[in-house]
Protein backbone atom coordinates (compact mmCIF):
# COMPACT_ATOMS: atom_id res chain seq x y z
CA UNK A 1 0.00 0.00 0.00
CA UNK A 2 1.07 3.56 -0.55
CA UNK A 3 2.00 5.88 2.10
CA UNK A 4 -1.28 7.66 2.05
CA UNK A 5 -3.65 4.55 2.76
CA UNK A 6 -1.17 3.19 6.15
CA UNK A 7 -3.77 4.37 8.04
CA UNK A 8 -5.65 1.85 6.96
CA UNK A 9 -3.72 -0.56 8.34
CA UNK A 10 -4.52 -2.22 12.25
CA UNK A 11 -2.85 -0.92 14.91
CA UNK A 12 -0.33 -3.62 15.01
CA UNK A 13 1.13 -6.87 13.02
CA UNK A 14 4.07 -7.59 10.65
CA UNK A 15 4.79 -4.84 8.20
CA UNK A 16 7.58 -4.07 5.29
CA UNK A 17 8.38 -1.08 4.55
CA UNK A 18 10.49 -0.37 1.45
CA UNK A 19 11.62 1.00 -1.57
CA UNK A 20 8.88 0.79 -4.75
CA UNK A 21 12.07 0.84 -7.09
CA UNK A 22 15.28 -0.33 -6.89
CA UNK A 23 17.30 -4.05 -6.31
CA UNK A 24 18.26 -5.72 -2.80
CA UNK A 25 17.36 -5.26 0.61
CA UNK A 26 18.47 -1.16 0.34
CA UNK A 27 16.38 0.64 2.77
CA UNK A 28 14.07 -2.23 3.70
CA UNK A 29 12.77 -2.36 6.79
CA UNK A 30 10.93 -4.60 9.30
CA UNK A 31 8.26 -3.02 11.91
CA UNK A 32 5.58 -4.11 13.89
CA UNK A 33 2.89 -0.91 13.79
CA UNK A 34 1.39 1.43 12.38
CA UNK A 35 2.90 4.26 13.68
CA UNK A 36 6.40 2.66 13.26
CA UNK A 37 5.13 2.23 9.41
CA UNK A 38 4.21 5.80 9.08
CA UNK A 39 7.72 7.10 10.47
CA UNK A 40 9.28 4.90 8.35
CA UNK A 41 7.41 6.33 5.22
CA UNK A 42 8.74 9.60 6.31
CA UNK A 43 12.62 8.15 5.92
CA UNK A 44 12.33 5.83 2.78
CA UNK A 45 12.21 7.27 -0.60
CA UNK A 46 9.28 6.43 -2.40
CA UNK A 47 8.02 3.71 -0.48
CA UNK A 48 5.55 0.95 -0.13
CA UNK A 49 4.07 -0.94 3.24
CA UNK A 50 3.19 -4.59 2.24
CA UNK A 51 2.35 -7.36 5.01
CA UNK A 52 5.08 -9.56 6.10
CA UNK A 53 4.68 -13.19 4.97
CA UNK A 54 6.48 -15.85 6.45
CA UNK A 55 7.08 -18.98 4.69
CA UNK A 56 9.83 -20.00 1.41
CA UNK A 57 10.86 -17.17 -0.58
CA UNK A 58 10.81 -17.82 -4.34
CA UNK A 59 11.14 -16.20 -7.63
CA UNK A 60 9.76 -17.14 -11.10
CA UNK A 61 11.80 -16.38 -14.22
CA UNK A 62 9.24 -15.07 -16.55
CA UNK A 63 8.51 -14.55 -20.55
CA UNK A 64 5.28 -13.30 -21.75
CA UNK A 65 4.37 -13.54 -25.47
CA UNK A 66 2.53 -10.66 -26.63
CA UNK A 67 -1.09 -13.04 -26.69
CA UNK A 68 -0.56 -13.08 -23.20
CA UNK A 69 1.05 -16.53 -22.66
CA UNK A 70 3.41 -16.94 -20.01
CA UNK A 71 6.18 -19.72 -19.34
CA UNK A 72 7.12 -19.48 -15.51
CA UNK A 73 10.34 -21.04 -14.11
CA UNK A 74 10.14 -21.33 -10.16
CA UNK A 75 12.93 -21.26 -8.01
CA UNK A 76 13.42 -21.20 -4.19
CA UNK A 77 15.64 -18.75 -2.50
CA UNK A 78 17.34 -20.67 -0.61
CA UNK A 79 19.39 -18.07 1.28
CA UNK A 80 19.26 -14.40 0.62
CA UNK A 81 22.10 -12.03 1.44
CA UNK A 82 20.95 -8.05 0.84
CA UNK A 83 18.52 -9.16 -1.27
CA UNK A 84 20.10 -11.84 -3.38
CA UNK A 85 19.57 -14.83 -3.56
CA UNK A 86 23.04 -16.64 -2.76
CA UNK A 87 21.52 -20.64 -2.82
CA UNK A 88 17.96 -21.49 -5.42
CA UNK A 89 17.45 -24.75 -6.65
CA UNK A 90 14.27 -24.96 -9.18
CA UNK A 91 11.11 -26.81 -8.79
CA UNK A 92 7.42 -27.51 -9.43
CA UNK A 93 3.92 -25.91 -7.67
CA UNK A 94 1.39 -26.04 -10.09
CA UNK A 95 -0.17 -23.52 -7.62
CA UNK A 96 2.16 -21.19 -7.28
CA UNK A 97 2.92 -21.48 -11.16
CA UNK A 98 -0.25 -20.42 -11.69
CA UNK A 99 -0.84 -17.36 -9.90
CA UNK A 100 2.51 -15.82 -11.08
CA UNK A 101 0.24 -16.15 -14.35
CA UNK A 102 -2.38 -15.07 -12.97
CA UNK A 103 -0.18 -11.62 -11.46
CA UNK A 104 1.04 -11.02 -14.91
CA UNK A 105 -2.04 -11.27 -16.43
CA UNK A 106 -3.59 -8.67 -13.76
CA UNK A 107 -0.94 -6.18 -14.86
CA UNK A 108 -1.01 -7.15 -18.40
CA UNK A 109 2.59 -7.57 -18.32
CA UNK A 110 4.91 -8.54 -21.83
CA UNK A 111 8.32 -10.10 -22.14
CA UNK A 112 10.47 -10.87 -19.81
CA UNK A 113 9.88 -10.53 -15.97
CA UNK A 114 10.93 -11.39 -12.39
CA UNK A 115 8.02 -12.23 -10.06
CA UNK A 116 8.82 -12.69 -6.48
CA UNK A 117 6.25 -14.10 -3.72
CA UNK A 118 6.16 -16.89 -0.16
CA UNK A 119 5.04 -20.63 -0.28
CA UNK A 120 3.39 -19.19 3.40
CA UNK A 121 3.35 -21.26 6.63
CA UNK A 122 -0.49 -20.40 6.13
CA UNK A 123 -1.17 -23.09 3.44
CA UNK A 124 -4.76 -23.66 4.65
CA UNK A 125 -5.83 -19.50 4.01
CA UNK A 126 -2.81 -18.33 1.55
CA UNK A 127 -0.84 -20.68 0.98
CA UNK A 128 0.86 -18.63 -2.13
CA UNK A 129 1.12 -15.34 -1.71
CA UNK A 130 3.13 -12.78 -4.65
CA UNK A 131 4.90 -10.09 -3.24
CA UNK A 132 6.89 -8.18 -5.72
CA UNK A 133 6.76 -8.00 -9.81
CA UNK A 134 9.98 -6.51 -11.90
CA UNK A 135 9.83 -5.98 -15.72
CA UNK A 136 13.89 -7.55 -16.09
CA UNK A 137 15.35 -10.79 -15.98
CA UNK A 138 16.60 -11.29 -12.55
CA UNK A 139 20.16 -11.84 -11.68
CA UNK A 140 19.18 -15.85 -11.09
CA UNK A 141 18.06 -16.46 -14.20
CA UNK A 142 21.12 -18.36 -14.78
CA UNK A 143 19.74 -21.11 -13.21
CA UNK A 144 16.69 -20.97 -15.29
CA UNK A 145 19.50 -21.33 -18.40
CA UNK A 146 21.13 -24.27 -16.92
CA UNK A 147 18.01 -26.49 -16.41
CA UNK A 148 16.96 -26.54 -19.89
CA UNK A 149 14.80 -23.61 -20.40
CA UNK A 150 15.78 -21.47 -23.39
CA UNK A 151 15.11 -18.22 -21.46
CA UNK A 152 17.02 -15.72 -23.28
CA UNK A 153 17.00 -17.01 -27.18
CA UNK A 154 13.40 -16.91 -26.57
CA UNK A 155 13.22 -13.58 -25.39
CA UNK A 156 15.30 -12.55 -28.15
CA UNK A 157 12.60 -14.64 -30.44
CA UNK A 158 10.06 -12.04 -28.61
CA UNK A 159 12.04 -8.82 -29.27
CA UNK A 160 12.56 -9.20 -32.71
CA UNK A 161 8.97 -10.00 -33.53
CA UNK A 162 9.45 -13.93 -33.35
CA UNK A 163 6.95 -15.86 -31.86
CA UNK A 164 8.42 -17.53 -28.73
CA UNK A 165 8.49 -21.55 -28.23
CA UNK A 166 7.18 -21.92 -25.43
CA UNK A 167 8.19 -25.69 -25.43
CA UNK A 168 11.44 -24.62 -24.83
CA UNK A 169 11.19 -22.98 -21.83
CA UNK A 170 10.41 -26.20 -19.99
CA UNK A 171 12.58 -26.40 -17.25
CA UNK A 172 13.57 -29.23 -14.55
CA UNK A 173 13.12 -29.06 -11.40
CA UNK A 174 15.90 -29.94 -8.12
CA UNK A 175 19.02 -28.05 -9.41
CA UNK A 176 20.68 -25.85 -7.50
CA UNK A 177 22.76 -22.85 -8.25
CA UNK A 178 25.26 -21.60 -5.35
CA UNK A 179 26.73 -17.93 -6.01
CA UNK A 180 30.00 -17.42 -3.58
CA UNK A 181 31.20 -13.50 -2.82
CA UNK A 182 34.31 -12.50 -0.85
CA UNK A 183 36.00 -9.57 0.53
CA UNK A 184 39.40 -9.56 -1.10
CA UNK A 185 41.68 -7.20 0.84
CA UNK A 186 40.72 -5.16 4.74
CA UNK A 187 43.84 -3.86 4.94
CA UNK A 188 45.65 0.01 4.36
CA UNK A 189 47.57 0.06 1.29
CA UNK A 190 50.69 1.89 2.31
Amino acid sequence: MLPADVHLLPDTGDFVVKPRRGQGAKDVYFCHTRRQAEILCELVADPIVQERVRGQEFSADCLVDRSGQASVILRKRLLVHGGASLVAATFHHPQAADLVRATLGAVGAAGPCDVQGCLTDDSDARPVVMTEINSRLAAGYRLSQITGADLVEQALNGLFGDPIDHDRLQYRPDVYLTKYTAVLSTRTRP
